[in-house]
């Protein structure tokens, strides 16, 4: 405790003053060359990737051409293939002293080293970060800071460290400059790849001290913080989309007008119309009801209009204020009654998309005329609906998933080294690279050209093989579904069958088989399918090869 007369006495750690400067760059062929050269990256298709480069490495007389595997460019960035698609990833540097014949930096100095990954955003990139356990995603940070909280030195201290966390001075390197988590109670800490320095006898001979890492392209990392809202209709061309893409029913006019009015219909009544042949009344009759079931689908599945979220009861309470009315004629005339539409909509949606046992609804005649002020305050409601939606169905991005444009996401990757300090005492300095060239990952639907995976099929027409094809694999089947199998299709048709023995039964099936009858399906529908998209061309490609001799 200090005393009244005591000031607090603030310490400024010392800074570190070292003999010559540390530079680190990718992998050169030569000390003329730039030294703020960026991280070289290079592509490798070879099984042991890594023992392959590190064996390049320690030939100089191969670095040129070991320069030259650098991924091939796609749109003024690189286009890097993920190891799904048979494709690997390196990044190469090396780490020297900023002195007349650039003499590398003895590997016993470097602390630690590793390399981040980070998103392009116009002028900014933005880091992975997580705080504590919980992962933020892509967010803009201090490019410059160090990307991991524990190695980060307080810029000042009063000689506590839970004083010195809520120095304002300390702040920012606690949540490493991130805006949005600004009140974050743990350290930020960005997503670090180790970077390795190369075995001592690979920099012996190449006369460099050499670091490398492998480049992830492949993450299930997603973020668990709430996504961003998309702003629906935030531009007039999307909201004429939007709007245009409404039922009829919600967009402004009227009155409009049902089928069927005045019918009572209920759940056994739907579940039997629908089973009817085509031509039938019944069936005829559960067809005019194809309008409805489709103003059903949108509120319901769309906006979810009917559920417990703030923007699902705003919604409702204004199809509640629209009104649907029913005629009843009775001794020649016709007494009109009203109801909200919101309820109608809610027994209707328990009937014809839910089948709810024992719901029923009475069809009105008609909606009342929607006036353009109450339509474009229903459209508005559909909006806070599909936001609401959007955050719920979609509440996590993974970390090398594209945004909702249509761009492809550009990313750049920056290697660090943490220098012992020249002085004892002394926190370790930070030596950042360059950042290397923009990059895009390919979807691993996307072919990096390597020769396909051969799946050989037996031949069905020899009875000597099919002999050899015992099933090799079992599916257990609880006894309803069993029952329902072994029933005869045109009953389960009619709502009959699916009764049998209360036992559970084992089918065992041979894989080789299933896959043969699987590729025989496959190729009738792509024939059909080509009549529509023109593509076998792309997809089927067959060529003969002799046995072997």
């Amino acid at each position: 405790m200090t005393g009244p007369a005591e000031t607090l006495k603030l310490r400024v750690p010392e800074a570190t003053h070292d003999a010559h400067r540390v530079r680190l760059a990718g992998l050169r062929v030569s000390n003329h060359e730039d030294k703020a050269t960026p991280p070289l990256i290079v592509e490798r298709r070879d099984q042991d990737f890594i023992q392959g480069v590190l064996a390049e490495l320690a030939d100089p007389a191969a670095w040129a051409g070991l320069r030259a595997t650098t991924p091939a460019a796609d749109g003024g960035a690189l286009r890097l293939f993920a190891p799904v698609q048979r494709v690997f990833n390196l990044a190469l540097l090396e780490v020297f002293c900023e002195e007349p014949g650039q003499p590398r930096l003895d590997p016993r100095k470097i602390e630690s080293a590793g390399l981040v990954i980070r998103r392009v955003a116009g002028a900014r990139r933005h880091a992975w970060i997580k705080a504590g356990t919980k992962h933020f995603g892509w967010e803009p940070i201090d490019e410059e800071i160090d990307p991991e909280a524990d190695k980060r030195a307080p810029t000042a201290s009063v000689g506590h460290p839970q004083l010195d966390r809520m120095l304002p001075s300390n702040r920012r390197l606690l949540n490493a400059g991130a805006t949005r988590i600004a009140d974050a109670k743990t350290e930020v800490t960005e997503q670090v790849v180790p970077l390795f320095v190369a075995p001592p006898k690979v920099c012996a001979a190449a006369g460099k001290t050499l670091l490398f890492a492998n480049i992830p392209v492949a993450s299930n990392e997603q973020t668990e913080s709430p996504p961003e809202s998309p702003g629906y209709g935030q531009t007039s061309e999307e909201r004429s989309n939007l709007e245009g893409h409404l039922v009829s029913y919600l967009k402004a006019g009227g009155p409009r007008t049902f089928a069927l009015p005045g019918n009572v219909f209920n759940s056994d009544w739907i579940r039997n119309a629908a089973a009817q042949p085509d031509g039938t009344p019944l069936k005829t009759q559960y067809q005019q009801l194809e309008p409805l079931r489709l103003l059903l689908q949108q509120l319901h599945v769309e906006f979810d209009a009917f559920g417990e979220s703030a923007a699902s009861r705003a919604l409702f309470a204004e199809l509640n204020s629209l009104t649907v009315e029913f005629d009843q004629t009775a001794a020649g005339k016709t007494v009109t009654t009203t109801g909200h539409a919101g309820e109608f909509l809610r027994q209707a949606r328990d009937v014809l998309l839910d089948i709810a046992p024992g719901a029923s609804f009475r069809m009105p005649h008609r909606i009342r005329s929607i006036s353009t002020a109450r339509a474009a305050t229903l459209f508005a409601k559909t909006l806070g609906c599909l936001d609401a939606q959007y955050r719920k169905l979609k509440p996590a991005r993974g970390r090398y998933e594209a945004d909702t444009s249509d761009a492809e996401p550009r990313y750049v990757l920056r290697a660090f080294v943490r220098v012992n300090a020249h002085r004892a005492g002394c926190a370790p300095r930070l030596v950042w690279s360059e950042y290397s060239q923009p990059f895009t990952i390919a979807p691993w639907y996307e072919s990096a050209g390597a020769a396909p995976n051969m799946v050989p099929l037996p031949d069905l027409l020899d009875r000597s093989q099919l002999k050899k094809l015992k099933p090799n694999i079992a599916f257990v089947l609880p006894p309803k579904l069993a029952a329902l199998l072994k029933s005869d299709p045109k009953k389960l048709r009619d709502g009959e069958g699916g009764g049998g023995i209360d036992l559970m039964w084992i089918c065992s099936f041979s894989i080789p088989i299933i896959t043969l009858c699987a590729f025989i399906v496959l190729n009738i529908f792509l024939q059909l399918l080509n009549l529509i998209f023109f593509w076998l061309p792309f997809l089927k490609i067959c060529i003969p090869f002799p046995k072997s001799k």
